[in-house]
């Protein structure tokens, strides 16, 4: 038994999805497939489009063998502790034998330089790093220009491609971690990652595919068949596909009746809590898009923005966020599983230093807490979706 992880969103599942599972069962040899998956809130800063679960049976239907639910608390972050948090729970497993991702490149050995040199943060790095800080750059363009500068043959559309910024943090969580995990990367093929638009012959971008869903425009062609026939058959139940702008009037009550301990947010910092709230008081806005826009700037990004009104909302103000970002949860949640997926169950039974639960149980841990806040919230605006599956399970 050979066992790869993947930390995914699927949202939703597409043929560039199953092309990554496909190649590291051919590639790398993998007998045995986990989807780490996040819940219903996803790293981007949305809402996923189709439920959790949901997406966990069409990542079946697409080839993974077992979907464990990564917890709110690292689905909902930047790329350092999604990816990092997500390592940590594999680690926990002791079975797991490799992590495959995608990268715009292919190339492991370039991130892999990369990784290390953030990792282990040489005196070289550390003092151009402190140079240009000192000239006024902000972090991420200091740090960016220390890489460069160490690393001459590797350019900023290398280290900037969304991809590869997640693939050097899986990276150096493995070295941060001590992690037994391989990394395997698979070129990623197709439109970028953010390519609103659809094309034959091409692998579409989950961005071009949940613009399609929305516009209730048919996805033949673009998603495996078995996914293509699960979304048709939602399609045809009428069922909720979930946007940002359902959430806009309960950010709003959120930012009116607790706007003061947005600074509680650790992202929130250097100011941006009071801006959100200035922007929200002086301005009017019908959409999510609209009020993000007018918050946004070179410093504060659009994505950064959109997880902290959405961590805002799931109440995450109230939690230590960067002490359980830096743990490893007790337990993790399985979604979904096929014989293959219990053949892995009964392999980590013996090994594991973390639950893996079908269901809540009467006693919940900060990091299940803060998933059925999710699970509820979610709930409110996807009339399809059952909070309490969380502790009876979905019904397949």
């Amino acid at each position: 038994m050979k066992i790869a992880a993947i930390i995914s969103e699927y949202n939703p599942f597409h043929k560039g999805h199953a092309y990554q599972i496909e190649k590291t069962r051919e590639a790398a040899g993998a007998t045995h497939i986990i989807a780490l998956m996040s819940g219903n809130f996803v790293q981007r800063g949305l809402p996923a489009i189709v439920d959790k679960y949901r997406r966990a049976e069409m990542a079946l239907l697409g080839g993974a063998d077992l979907v464990l639910e990564l917890p709110v608390v690292y689905a909902l972050s930047s790329a350092e502790f999604f990816a990092e948090g997500s390592v940590r729970i594999l680690n926990s497993l002791h079975g797991v034998d490799l992590l495959s991702f995608g990268s715009e490149e292919g190339e492991l050995s370039k991130l892999e330089r990369i990784a290390k040199i953030l990792a282990m943060e040489p005196y070289e790095y550390q003092s151009i790093l402190k140079k240009h800080l000192s000239e006024g750059y902000s972090f991420p363009k200091a740090r960016n220009e220390a890489l460069m500068e160490l690393l001459p043959d590797i350019s900023i559309d290398f280290i900037q491609s969304p991809n590869n910024i997640l693939g050097i943090e899986y990276i150096k969580a493995i070295y941060r971690t001590d992690s037994a995990l391989k990394p395997f990367t698979i070129k990623r093929m197709g439109k970028g990652y953010h390519d609103e638009e659809l094309e034959d012959q091409v692998f579409a971008s989950a961005t071009a595919l949940r613009k399609t869903i929305y516009q209730n425009i048919p996805l033949h062609g673009h998603v495996p068949e078995s996914v293509d026939q699960y979304m048709t058959q939602l399609s045809q139940e009428r069922y909720p596909f979930v946007a940002l702008d359902d959430f806009i009037d309960l950010v709003k009550y959120r930012l009116v009746t607790n706007g003061h301990t947005l600074s509680n947010i650790p992202e929130a910092n250097e100011g941006l809590d009071q801006r959100i709230q200035e922007v929200f008081r002086r301005c009017t806005f019908d959409s999510m898009d609209q009020y993000i826009n007018e918050i946004k700037t070179k410093r504060y990004t659009r994505t950064r923005i959109s997880r902290i009104l959405l961590q805002f909302l799931l109440g995450m103000d109230s939690y230590a966020l960067q002490s359980l970002r830096k743990e490893t949860p007790p337990s993790v949640k399985i979604l979904a599983s096929n014989d293959l997926g219990k053949e892995i169950l009964a392999s980590l039974r013996k090994k594991k230093e973390i639950e893996l639960l079908h269901n809540f149980g009467r006693t919940l841990n900060p990091y299940q807490e803060l998933d059925l806040k999710a699970s509820e919230v979610y709930g409110l605006r996807n009339t399809s979706y059952a909070p309490s599956w969380d502790f009876k399970g979905y019904p397949f």
